[in-house]
C-alpha cells in the first residue's frame, strides 16, 4: 500500500510541532526528557505502522501486513500458539478478515513509544476493534450475531529496521482488555 509522500511529511510536520509537549507522553519508559528529531522521526513511523496494520485489515489489504512486519516477525495472542513469519502471520489475519460480510474498524487509540534507539524501538498502544455485519466465525472462537461488536485491546510492540531502514513489527503481543455487545465465546482464544 502507498501512503502518499505529501501525507507522510505532513504527518512528520505535525509532530514536529508538537514536540515541545511529547516528552510528556511519549519517550523513555522512566523519564520525561525531551525527545530528539530522531525520536519524533521514530515516533512517526510508529504512528504510521500502525495506521497502515489498522487500515490493511479494514481493506483487505493483507499483502500490506508485509510492510508493517518483519519476515521473522511473532505474534502472540492471536491464537493459542505464537505466530512466526510473515507468511503464517499474513495468512493468520486472512483467514481471520476475509469474509466480505465482515466489516470493521480499527483505531489506535494511545501509542506510547520507549526505547527510541537507532535500530529498535518498542511501543505499548491501545487499540479499538469494531466488528459489524452478518454473523460470522471470527478468530476461531467469536460468533456473534448481526450487530457490532467492540473488541478493547492492547499491543506490546518491539520493532527493528530493515535493510532499507524501515521500521517494522519484530514481535507483537495482543491483549484483549474487553468485549463489548452480543458474543458468545465458542472456544478460547
Amino acid at each position: 500500500m502507498q501512503i502518499p509522500n505529501a501525507l507522510l511529511s505532513s504527518s512528520i510536520l505535525f509532530i514536529a510541532i508538537l514536540l515541545p509537549w511529547t516528552g510528556a507522553i511519549t519517550g523513555n519508559a522512566t523519564t520525561s526528557e525531551p525527545l530528539s528529531s530522531s525520536d519524533v522521526i521514530t515516533l512517526a513511523s510508529i504512528t504510521r505502522l500502525l495506521s497502515l496494520f489498522s487500515i490493511s485489515l479494514d481493506i483487505k489489504d493483507f499483502a500490506a501486513l508485509r510492510d508493517v512486519f518483519a519476515a521473522d516477525a511473532v505474534l502472540i495472542g492471536g491464537g493459542a500458539e505464537p505466530i512466526t513469519g510473515i507468511d503464517a502471520i499474513e495468512q493468520f489475519y486472512t483467514t481471520t478478515f476475509q469474509n466480505e460480510s465482515l466489516k470493521t474498524e480499527h483505531t489506535s487509540d494511545t501509542v506510547f513509544g520507549y526505547n527510541l534507539g537507532e535500530t529498535t524501538a518498542s511501543s505499548i498502544s491501545y487499540a479499538s476493534a469494531v466488528y459489524f455485519g452478518p454473523a460470522v466465525l471470527e478468530r476461531g472462537g467469536f460468533f456473534f450475531s448481526n450487530s457490532s461488536v467492540v473488541f478493547r485491546e492492547r499491543f506490546n510492540n518491539e520493532y527493528v529496521k530493515n535493510a532499507q531502514g524501515a521500521l517494522r513489527i519484530s514481535s507483537q503481543q495482543l491483549t484483549i482488555l474487553s468485549i463489548e455487545g452480543p458474543i458468545e465465546i465458542l472456544q478460547p482464544l
